[in-house]
């Protein structure tokens, strides 16, 4: 998961975001559900299968553009990929990257109702 926390244009055409690593980790079933939240771990994920599975996300509410939830893709690039006058406060760049938003992938996704349990905070 990553936290963007600035944003930077590069040579006028390219606009990238810093985000901060919050969490690497490796998911082997049966495992806790894990919640994402804006404000507090942020809610940028990113999956990666080591074997094949499938993927349960759940927004609430869900994706609608015209309110503002928009779902968005980005490219990450290492730290060191722009010149920046923001120094890494932690030392850790390797916890860090820029990310620039890309046109959506071909994915499959399908929307559907959520009748679980109720998501409490």
């Amino acid at each position: 998961m990553r936290i963007p926390f600035t944003h930077i244009e590069v040579s006028g055409c390219l606009v990238v975001r810093l985000a901060k690593l919050v969490i690497d980790k490796v998911l082997t079933a049966p495992c806790e559900t894990r919640v994402l939240y804006p404000k507090s771990g942020g809610n940028l994920h990113c999956f990666t299968a080591v074997t094949p599975c499938a993927v349960l996300d759940i927004l609430t509410p869900p994706y609608l553009e015209d309110a503002g939830r928009k779902c968005t893709y980005y490219h990450d690039y290492p730290y060191s990929s722009f010149p920046t006058k923001e120094a890494i406060d932690d030392g850790k760049e390797e916890e860090y990257a820029w990310l620039a938003e890309i046109e959506a992938p071909n994915v499959q996704m399908r929307p559907g109702i959520y009748a679980g349990p109720s998501l409490l905070e």
